[in-house]
């Protein structure tokens, strides 16, 4: 039994030396194959995606170009990236520096985001960019003249109102994109505090209402405002009151009634009755050869005597018949 045995360890001994000595190079390039495939497929399992922000930094025209983005675009955007862990971790702790995008042309019609804006450290690749792409919308930065409005606020004093108001200038140069520009109806100016307050002259610099987004002024944000307050005043028409002439003789008038309005105070106007409206002329105002005639005629002024009110006559004049 024992040459047997020494004979298959003989045996298995001259097949290994075989297969350590045999074919080398073939056994040495499959053995570093295994360690690239081994290499490879750790390495892969290592990789990871991450989504991180990148800020965006815009350069626009100057001011002298009169142009206006409308597009707003966002201060950041997102960008998928995909690298080891390693790399993605010094990645968030580093940060990507902000992508800038030169508009200052003020013609683009898109901003195209592509991977090779980014900078990414060594074996980080730029996946996915959202948004991949901003259309852009431009317009045109004019100037127009705005009027300016004015307005007030508060009760002014029982039995007064407020006659008128105005503001000093009467309008404004106002600059910006065009489609808000030309849209502009009036700029409106701080409301005047009227409370209280009796018969007189008023003013008061107050401010312009802030521009708006887009918008500026070119001139002062203020403007003089006047407002002019008066007793409140009513009307009353006593219509076709006879006319009454003052003079010897028999005599009439052409027509023989007139129409008058009286403008005052309500508690004026509200006393008045009618037998104290009382139109006449006077023949002492007609040429003294006129009133020598036996029989003549002559125009002549109608006049109502009341006190604190305006009056109206309509008409002003008639004729006087004797």
């Amino acid at each position: 039994m024992r040459p047997r045995t020494t004979s298959l360890m003989n045996r298995a001994v001259r097949w290994l030396r075989a297969a350590m000595s045999e074919n080398l190079g073939l056994k040495a390039m499959s053995f570093a194959i295994a360690l690239g495939l081994t290499a490879y497929q750790r390495g892969s399992e290592n990789e990871q995606q991450r989504t991180v922000p990148v800020d965006v930094i815009v350069r626009l025209p100057a001011a002298e170009a009169h142009r206006e983005l409308m597009t707003l675009v966002p201060p950041s955007i997102h960008v998928t990236v995909r690298g080891s862990t390693r790399a993605l971790d010094q990645l968030i702790q580093s940060g990507v520096p902000p992508v800038e995008v030169d508009l200052r042309r003020g013609d683009a019609s898109t901003i195209r985001f592509e991977p090779e804006m980014f900078s990414m450290p060594p074996g980080v690749k730029v996946n996915i960019v959202d948004p991949a792409a901003i259309p852009l919308d431009w317009q045109n930065v004019v100037e127009r003249s705005v009027p300016i409005q004015a307005s007030v606020t508060g009760p002014v004093a029982g039995g007064y109102i407020v006659q008128s108001v105005k503001v000093d200038p009467t309008s404004i140069l106002v600059m910006g994109p065009a489609s808000m520009v030309e849209v502009m109806q009036f700029v409106r100016v701080a409301a005047f505090d009227v409370s209280g307050k009796t018969d007189g002259i008023y003013r008061h610099r107050l401010k312009l209402d802030p521009p708006g987004q887009r918008l500026s002024y070119l001139g002062p944000d203020s403007a003089t405002v006047e407002v002019t307050i008066a007793r409140q005043l009513v009307q009353r028409k006593f219509a076709k009151r006879n006319v009454v002439v003052l003079g010897p003789g028999r005599v009439k008038t052409e027509p023989a009634g007139v129409d008058v309005t009286v403008t005052g105070p309500p508690e004026v106007i509200n006393g008045l009755r009618d037998e104290m409206v009382v139109p006449r002329v006077d023949i002492a105002a007609a040429p003294q050869e006129l009133r020598d005639q036996r029989h003549g005629s002559t125009v002549l002024p109608v006049r109502v005597d009341l006190a604190r009110v305006e009056i109206e006559i309509q008409p002003p004049t008639v004729t006087v018949i004797w």
